[in-house]
């Protein structure tokens, strides 16, 4: 036969409701205020919402909790589970309702003579309504996981039970078993010593199946590391490989490098030395430049590139700059399309060479004089004379 705890439950439900009473009288006495509607602030709603569920799922846990309660499973494990407690819980539960009550009923006229002394509002909320809906919360909580624990000890007693019945069974070895090699604990006695050490005694458990053939693994890498690394030296040294691996990174510089030189622009180019380089310039210009400034450079329709006066620059990267881009509205096309960036280069350096040659006819000078900045006043004179060594060899 059931026995009915529904006036138990309703008891404890009664006070646990009662513990909301200072709440909402306070909540009645600030509602009297004049003040706008708590409806219309998006936080309160949400407060509400949340206590709203929450108090859903309470009475839905404590309604399916009374079932299984009532239930003829469970009616001798509880009556037991009584007699052993001495009928403490009831007495337990009302204690910490009452404590509930009192700590809420304090808070709240330390928060409403707080709000009052301060009259600070949070999210549009008075202090008192924004507390006291936080304490609802927590208290509903606190059910809530009251219910869950009673829940867990139930399911937790049952699965015991459960368990017990099982561990009647002979146990099946699972892969994690087969791959240790272990013993039932029943079976222990079997791989027991005879050896005693104050009351403990040894067992010879063999060493793990998975252990074993790794240490076996390990000797065949061996092997075959001595084999391939010593002896047949198929594989090379960290030595061997270290060389081989700066070799390959010299290799790489040295192409990356001969790549690079079409990566030159106006702001990286510098003066090319080498004959093979103004050679390449000379015929370039030649071919293309000739036609407005001399085969010599003695100028024509351009200006004369031979005197030390220049109307847009004549460093290294003025020249190139000019080359590249052009002066169209003087007549000056661009060649960046028709060269690559080491062409220009290349024509740039022999026409710094061309400085001093003194060609015949050339044109008068144009633009401001030009003053070397790059190299000291001491050795303009050797730079003089070795352009000129390199332009008359140019020129034969």
């Amino acid at each position: 036969m059931k026995k009915n705890n529904s006036p138990k439950m309703y008891r404890t439900l009664l006070l646990f409701s009662g513990s909301f009473l200072p709440l909402v009288s306070l909540a009645q006495e600030e509602a009297a205020k004049p003040t706008t509607s708590y409806f219309s602030n998006a936080l309160f709603n949400t407060l509400l919402s949340i206590i709203v569920i929450l108090g859903i799922m309470a009475v839905a846990l404590a309604s399916a909790l009374k079932n299984i309660i009532n239930s003829d499973m469970y009616v001798e494990k509880l009556k037991k589970a009584k007699d052993e407690k001495n009928n403490n819980t009831p007495k337990i539960t009302a204690m910490v309702i009452l404590f509930s009550m009192i700590s809420l009923l304090a808070f709240s006229q330390e928060k409403v003579a707080a709000a009052k002394a301060a009259n600070d509002r949070i999210g549009g909320l008075d202090q008192f309504t924004f507390y006291g809906m936080l304490v609802a919360i927590a208290l509903e909580l606190i059910a809530i996981g009251a219910m869950f624990s009673i829940f867990k000890s139930i399911l937790g007693a049952n699965e015991t039970a459960a368990k017990s019945a099982a561990e009647v069974k002979p146990k099946t070895k699972t892969i994690f078993d087969k791959i240790n090699d272990t013993v039932e604990i029943g079976q222990e006695e079997t791989i027991m010593l005879d050896h005693d050490y104050d009351g403990i005694k040894e067992l010879d458990n063999n060493l793990p199946p998975w252990w074993k053939y790794g240490f076996y693994l390990t000797i065949l890498i061996a092997v075959v590391y001595l084999v391939n690394y010593h002896i047949t030296r198929t594989s090379p040294l960290q030595k061997d490989e270290y060389t081989n691996s700066v070799k390959k990174a010299e290799a790489e510089i040295a192409e990356y490098m001969k790549n690079s030189a079409n990566n030159v622009d106006e702001s990286t180019v510098k003066m090319i030395t080498e004959a093979s380089a103004l050679s390449a310039g000379k015929d370039a210009f030649i071919a293309t430049c000739a036609a407005c400034h001399g085969r010599g450079g003695e100028g024509g329709v351009g200006p004369n590139l031979t005197d030390e006066y220049w109307i847009h620059g004549g460093s290294v990267k003025d020249i190139f700059k000019t080359i590249k881009y052009g002066w169209p509205d003087k007549g000056m096309k661009s060649w960046k399309d028709d060269f690559s960036p080491i062409q220009i280069a290349q024509i740039t350096s022999y026409i710094r060479t061309l400085k001093g040659t003194n060609p015949p006819n050339p044109k008068e000078k144009q633009g401001e004089l030009y003053t070397e900045q790059e190299m000291p006043a001491d050795s303009s004179a050797v730079k003089s004379d070795t352009t000129k060594v390199i332009a008359s060899e140019l020129s034969k």
